[in-house]
């Protein structure tokens, strides 16, 4: 299972996409919530929330090595081995649940949705990101095996829209870590002819953008107003 660690390596981009999403959610929906946060790993997403003024925070993840590392960080955190499907928890229990980077790993990705929104009292958020197939997988359909061997499927923005829209009245999309469009297409063109290849030049475009690689590149910004296209998708869904 894919986990990131702040104690072990990882791309910079990758680690950066993951601390400012948890931090941006943090700052803008955790304090005085009662958060569920779900895939916790190794726990430091759930720790950014609790110290952002988070009233109590649940951590559920069905790894006990996930539990171990998460102890690390922190022993304030409510940890639950559970699957994300079936969660063992009571009904409208919850002002917000994170889930980030999560649904392309499960088979029932509508259960792990009508779980999310099953937990929420009425007025809580459900926070969820997946990446954008458009630029991980070009080429690939959402019927398609991704080649990266922990995800089932990969959404492209639409179809994230869709899945989330069955169960929530209100779905507010977000992007974060943007590319042009040109870029798109060349991936695009690339991908008719090799997934493969396409999955390898993205590759490529994050390396060479290391000398340039900040936190402020990840940063979410509204869907509504793109400037360009972005690599994760994050959505902000209540009601």
């Amino acid at each position: 299972m894919e986990r990131l660690a702040l104690d072990r390596w990882s791309s910079p981009w990758l680690r950066q996409q993951h601390v400012v999403r948890y931090r941006w959610a943090a700052a803008r929906f955790a304090e005085g919530a009662h958060v569920l946060d779900a895939a916790c790993g190794s726990g430091y997403g759930s720790s950014l929330l609790l110290h952002a003024g988070a009233r109590h925070v649940t951590s559920l993840d069905l790894s006990p090595r996930a539990f171990d590392e998460a102890r690390r960080v922190t022993n304030d955190l409510s940890l639950v081995r559970a699957d994300v499907t079936r969660l063992p928890l009571t009904s409208g229990k919850y002002n917000l649940f994170t889930c980030f980077e999560t649904v392309e790993h499960v088979e029932a990705d509508d259960a792990l949705v009508r779980e999310a929104k099953r937990v929420l009292e009425p007025s809580g958020r459900f926070l969820c990101s997946t990446p954008n197939r458009n630029l991980l997988s070009p080429g690939n359909r959402l019927s398609d095996r991704p080649e990266n061997p922990y995800h089932i499927r990969e959404y492209a923005i639409g179809e994230f829209r869709e899945l989330l829209k069955r169960h929530f009245s209100s779905v507010e999309l977000w992007g974060q870590t943007w590319f042009s469009d040109a870029h798109r297409r060349r991936l695009a063109r690339a991908g008719e002819r090799s997934n493969r290849l396409a999955i390898r030049l993205h590759q490529l475009r994050n390396i060479c953008g290391l000398p340039w690689e900040r936190e402020s590149r990840h940063e979410p910004r509204d869907l509504d107003k793109p400037i360009g296209v972005p690599e994760v998708v994050i959505a902000v869904c209540k009601g």
